[in-house]
């Protein structure tokens, strides 16, 4: 997708901003908010992030951050000016820890070289600030149970290129022994396409490089999409279970990923958070932290993983534009791919799978409905065995995974 920048940093932008509704979490002592503040600050360190405030005010339950600044180090992002946090309804819980039932923050606007980012209508509710002397990792980390964005709009060289309305998130509330589950969508996202490769082809024009953009000529000149996720966790087992991470695009199609992730547990989160803070601490690119976390990465095992497409225009147009590139008819275009299908499959070196992916894809070439290809281990797989795996043998991969092709199912 052309100009993705933008995109790129309201994705970056959004994260930071979640990030920073998870730790406000009953962040308001009523006797004294400045001390409530300082352990906001390290919990916001725990995580490789720094945050800063002009003022502290508090009034009986309610508690104002005032000129709010968020820095993640080592990242594009830089400053981030939150500007002021409302917490109300804050309470002590006996144990050191605190509850908050809302959080408001201001609306903001960051502005990165010709990017402009607004967001608008953060709200967070049944917020907890574990105490510092918490021993549970994911209490200390968990921090909100409901989450949602109004808007957030990226423009570039002043005009409009994203507008993402109504994100919102959901999840239980944490409990140790007890699987959590969480929801997450976002309504409508709106892509103006035609404005990108604008933008695009003035940058290429200043830069003197020139690349093709096919979306304009399939007639994409807006993109509306959605998303909409689900899932659950077990902390202590480590099981992370994505039931649906959906991306419906309207004139387009549906592209949708599940996930049974093993290994994320509670150790595995504590090293990740170690190995950012000596990653923040650094000041700059360390290679030793990132050695060390793509070791950790090896701790977690693969118990299943699909990718499925369900088609909605999108196949026919693009057989018939690069058929028009070639000269050729659709229906050649498709005789075509199915012609060389075979010879590319077979460069994997596993007969039976390049049987099973060419007759896959040949059932959605003359019919396209849906193309899924999923892994379905008989027993969890580690990462060490897939890339140990992937090193001395690839095609050897397929079987380990037991991986396959289907369409239209």
């Amino acid at each position: 997708m052309p100009v993705m920048k933008p995109l790129y940093t309201a994705a970056r932008t959004l994260s930071v901003a979640t990030a920073l509704t998870v730790i406000f979490a009953g962040s308001a002592y009523a006797l004294d908010g400045n001390d409530v503040a300082k352990r906001l600050q390290a919990r916001f360190e725990e995580q490789g992030t720094k945050i800063a405030f002009g003022k502290v005010e508090t009034d009986g339950t309610t508690v104002t951050l005032r000129d709010t600044k968020v820095t993640v180090p080592n990242s594009e992002i830089g400053e981030l000016p939150v500007g002021d946090i409302v917490l109300k309804d804050v309470a002590e819980d006996g144990k050191g820890a605190y509850t908050a039932e809302t959080a408001t923050f201001q609306d903001f606007s960051k502005t990165d070289d010709k990017t402009k980012i607004d967001v608008k209508g953060i709200e967070i509710g049944k917020i907890y600030l574990a105490a510092d002397n918490e021993e549970d990792v994911i209490a200390k980390m968990m921090a909100y149970q409901t989450f949602k964005v109004d808007s957030l709009v990226v423009a570039e060289d002043g005009q409009e290129m994203a507008n993402i309305k109504d994100i919102s998130a959901k999840s239980s509330a944490y409990t140790k022994g007890t699987p959590m589950t969480y929801e997450f969508g976002v309504k409508s996202i709106d892509l103006d396409i035609e404005k990108m490769e604008e933008v695009r082809k003035k940058s290429e024009a200043e830069s003197g490089e020139a690349t093709p953009n096919p979306m304009i000529d399939l007639g994409y000149k807006q993109l509306k999409m959605a998303i909409t996720s689900t899932g659950s966790w077990e902390p202590e087992k480590g099981d992370l279970v994505m039931d649906k991470m959906e991306f419906d695009v309207a004139d387009l199609g549906k592209f949708d990923t599940t996930l049974k992730l093993g290994g994320y547990d509670t150790k595995f989160i504590k090293a990740i958070q170690e190995a950012n803070k000596k990653l923040a601490d650094s000041g700059e690119n360390n290679d030793a932290a990132t050695m060390a976390m793509l070791g950790l990465m090896q701790q977690l095992s693969i118990g299943g993983i699909s990718f499925r497409y369900d088609d909605a225009s999108l196949t026919p147009k693009l057989l018939e534009y690069y058929g028009k590139q070639q000269g050729i008819s659709s229906e050649d275009m498709v005789n075509q791919i199915k012609g060389i299908a075979p010879l590319m499959v077979g460069y994997l070196g596993h007969a039976d799978f390049a049987i099973q992916a060419t007759t896959a894809l040949n059932t959605y070439l003359d019919d396209p409905k849906s193309l899924t290809i999923a892994a379905k281990p008989d027993a969890p797989v580690s990462f060490a065995l897939i890339a140990a795996t992937a090193t001395a043998d690839p095609k050897k991969i397929i079987d380990l995974l037991a991986v396959k092709l289907t369409a239209n199912q």
